[in-house]
């Protein structure tokens, strides 16, 4: 039989607000007897909000309908009865506005419109083979999703506009000479009715309804507004009084037009322009319509820059206007919160738009996100995958400038052992999980929603999304790791407590929003606002990004948001909306910088603590309270022993632990070891106090555990070998917990440390039946304590991920599969360490 990690009863007191929520992955719709069951295990693991989610198993006709409020209103009378949130997932899947097709159907004028355009160099242009991107890329399950048919089919073409061009001279309206010849669904015509001169060039624009989109058009207010009456409604009549009480937000995924590309496309505007008929009249108002769009692929003189930024401006308030507002305004009838996220361009970089390649994003509400966080009640971002990123630390600067702290970040998974990208990582250790929820908490998320937990295990079939299975996994509560997210929940909520100190100085990082918009995602300032968070993270510090709003205010009254700043940081040559502003930065006391200068720690003056850059380790200036007393985090992310420096002119000391004060403090970290440390300005006793790691350490070998062990894995008992995993020997595609079981003796009592050098990925020890504790990163060291003269039972329950299970026989399971499971190391006991020995160099090296 297979033995599971202890698991706390589900019937525990609630827990307190653990910074950690989940989106509930719903395909079949679940029974009674399965919500409440998962329910009372999420809660018990810590879990303190919980989104439903309708994903592509559930058919899209099953969305909304009478069967699924009902079950929607049981779950979330559970989640009442538990003491946990709900949060109110606005949509099926994603993009949010559709109501799962309920939006357009019956209403096809609300289906999204787009402007698209060719040039020619003789008498006839034409615009074919219009293709969605990005999300079309992750399979048919969402182009069928997106799509009625799986393809966007352009209809309803109409000539918008045409211009000349000649010897760089600036363009000329033509609209009156072009007319549409010939339009059907894969293709549009246009014929210029007058001669071409020689060496010219010409530029036809047409808009198109996309027939078979699913997409709103999200500058109409009346898409907007029928959203929430055929998508928001139906759950407030269902929930009733839940509305305000158990359900306490909304919470909108990335709602952007589809964007397109085309055979004949070209210039800056790297996507198809949502349109529609208000936002043609809004830009004539400001001169000819053929004019200003040419100035949005080329240059057109000097006013380009001045018509680019115009009318991008005029397209993101649109759709904010038309979009958001309906929501905000259901929000406030019903006293729950608004947040959620659009796209971000730069998930998983640092650089502004490092991340998804094939968006433009001033068409896709990604760049103006100062602007859209007013409509919030809550910041939210997206983060993908284990890596550090832009998106908590913009976001948690987003957050400054509204009056809050902290941002929401969602954590989706994208494969990286197979190049489609839905299948996502089963792979994940609670290892590398607990990584990066602590690389998110230190970069500025205060709330971590994860994606996801699983209401069902999928099937046992290859399809892309449509089987749970393979929808953006891992199903953290099908993994055999499952039970340590109790661990997980409370370590990331107090290092998210700690981090609320007050703020230290910081730099205030210039987001340069004119500079994205006159000159497109792909320009140097991108890369360089990247190189800025990146070097000043390097030191121990957290940029306070800022929008020229906020520099203006920072200008007039010396402060940001309430923080001292140290700089101005402007990621290289840069653009002003407001011009005054260039003036006024020149004039200020503050010094400005264009690149991050070589002596970077200097800006924040001798008073504050430095912390010399080591390669693995996280350290983070969290704060300084009334007191003068320094917040500062530490984390070696690495596995392998490190060093963090903390430096101060005028000396300064620990407090917990206490230790005496020093010019210079050494944090000796364990592998994967954080530290949360408070420090208090002091006159230097010493150079140097060094602080050694709070983790156990190792006394002399007292026995290698190298033979002799039995492995139970599910039905199957064998003798095996510590020295590699058991997919190695025989269960290359078995997933779960097994126990491996063998005896030791001892001559006399003993002080003892359990080590296991080799663990893929969780491990519990039992010493004759109790457990003496459960790790699931490195280092993985168990306190046997004083253990008594004689035979003992040692019991290791080792789980590993569901990837070799899962993946087995799968297009998804790449090149490294089967993966490592098990001990893969023999086992080592050590004596405790006594007063007055030496520990092992191990932990000092």
């Amino acid at each position: 039989m297979s033995h599971t990690l202890d698991l706390s009863s589900s019937r525990a007191t609630a827990p307190a607000d653990t910074r950690l929520d989940a989106y509930w992955f719903w395909g079949p719709i679940p029974n009674e007897e399965t919500m409440r069951e998962q329910l009372s295990a999420f809660r018990a693991q810590g879990f303190t909000r919980i989104y439903i989610q309708a994903r592509f198993a559930l058919a899209l006709e099953d969305y909304l309908s009478p069967q699924w409020l009902c079950a929607y209103r049981t779950a979330v009378d559970i989640m009442a009865d538990l003491g946990l949130r709900a949060g109110l997932y606005d949509d099926y899947a994603f993009t949010s506005g559709q109501a799962g097709g309920r939006t357009v159907e019956g209403a096809d004028h609300l289906r999204e419109i787009h402007l698209f355009w060719s040039r020619s160099t003789g008498q006839d242009v034409t615009i074919a083979n219009v293709r969605a991107t990005l999300g079309a890329a992750l399979g048919p399950a969402v182009r069928n999703w997106i799509h009625e048919g799986g393809i966007p089919v352009p209809g309803d073409w109409h000539l918008v506009a045409a211009t000349l061009f000649k010897d760089g001279q600036p363009p000329l309206d033509i609209t009156a000479d072009v007319v549409l010849a010939e339009a059907d669904q894969t293709q549009a015509s246009f014929k210029l009715k007058r001669p071409l001169p020689e060496g010219a060039s010409w530029t036809v624009f047409a808009s198109a309804r996309i027939t078979t989109s699913r997409i709103i058009n999200y500058l109409l207010p009346e898409a907007g507004a029928r959203f929430v009456d055929k998508g928001l409604k139906p759950y407030a009549e269902a929930l009733g009084t839940h509305m305000g009480t158990t359900v306490d937000c909304l919470f909108y995924d990335q709602p952007a037009p589809a964007l397109y590309e085309w055979d004949g496309q070209y210039g800056n505007l790297i996507n198809s322009l949502p349109w529609s008929d208000a936002l043609a009249a809004s830009i004539a108002g400001d001169g000819p319509l053929a004019l200003q769009l040419a100035a949005l692929l080329e240059d057109c003189g000097e006013e380009t820059d001045a018509i680019r930024s115009r009318i991008y401006r005029k397209l993101t308030g649109q759709m904010q206007e038309a979009f958001f507002g309906p929501l905000r305004r259901f929000c406030q009838r019903h006293d729950i919160a608004l947040t959620g996220h659009e796209i971000l361009p730069h998930i998983s970089s640092f650089d502004l738009n490092g991340g998804f390649s094939s968006i433009d994003p001033r068409v896709a509400l990604a760049a103006d996100f100062f602007g859209t966080d007013l409509w919030r009640d809550e910041t939210s971002v997206d983060a993908n995958n284990v890596a550090a990123q832009l998106a908590p630390l913009l976001g948690d600067s987003i957050a400054r400038a509204s009056g809050r702290k902290g941002c929401w970040a969602e954590l989706y998974l994208t494969s990286e052992r197979s190049p489609l990208r839905a299948s996502g990582q089963w792979e994940l250790t609670p290892h590398a999980l607990r990584r990066q929820l602590l690389r998110l908490h230190l970069l500025g998320a205060s709330r971590i929603i994860l994606h996801a937990l699983y209401a069902s295990a999928g099937e046992e079939n290859h399809e892309l999304m449509t089987n749970m299975r393979f929808d953006f996994p891992p199903g953290y509560n099908l993994q055999p790791w499952w039970p340590v997210f109790a661990d997980l929940s409370k370590e990331t909520a107090a290092l998210a407590d700690f981090m609320e100190a007050p703020p230290p100085p910081q730099v205030a990082l210039f987001y340069p929003y004119e500079t994205a918009l006159r000159r497109g995602p792909w320009d140097d300032h991108a890369e360089a606002f990247g190189a800025w968070c990146e070097a000043l993270l390097e030191h121990g510090h957290h940029p306070l990004i800022c929008d020229e709003a906020g520099l203006s205010s920072l200008l007039e009254h010396g402060r940001l948001h309430g923080s001292e700043i140290a700089a101005i940081a402007l990621p290289g040559t840069v653009d002003f909306h407001d011009t005054s502003l260039l003036n006024r930065l020149q004039a200020s006391d503050l010094p400005v910088y264009v690149s991050v200068p070589d002596d970077l720690p200097g800006l924040f003056g001798p008073n504050v603590p430095q912390m010399p850059p080591t390669e693995g380790v996280r350290s983070v200036l969290a704060g300084r309270d009334a007191e003068g007393i320094w917040s500062v985090v530490v984390f070696n992310e690495t596995d392998e022993v490190k060093q963090a420096e903390v430096i101060s002119n005028g000396g300064v000391r620990s407090c917990e632990p206490l230790t005496e004060a020093a010019a210079k403090l050494v944090v000796e970290l364990a592998p994967q070891e954080l530290r949360m440390l408070r420090l208090e300005p002091a006159e230097a006793q010493t150079d140097c106090c060094t602080l050694a790691s709070a983790l156990p350490v190792l006394g002399d070998c007292h026995e290698v555990l190298q033979s002799d062990w039995t492995l139970e894995a599910g039905s199957l008992g064998k003798k095996i070998s510590v020295d590699r995993g058991w997919q190695a020997q025989g269960l290359a595609d078995w997933s779960g917990t097994g126990d491996y079981t063998r005896d030791f003796s001892l001559e006399q009592a003993t002080d003892l440390i359990l080590e296991l050098p080799g663990v893929a990925c969780a491990a519990e020890v039992f010493l004759d039946g109790l457990s003496v504790g459960r790790r699931h990163h490195a280092p993985y060291r168990f306190e046997l304590g004083t253990v008594s003269a004689g035979r003992h039972e040692l019991r290791i329950s080792v789980s590993n991920t569901m990837a070799n299970a899962f993946c087995a026989g799968t297009p998804y399971a790449g090149d490294v599969w089967p993966d490592v499971s098990g001990l893969t190391a023999a086992p080592v006991l050590h004596e405790g360490v006594t007063p007055g020995k030496e520990p092992l160099p191990s932990l000092q090296d």
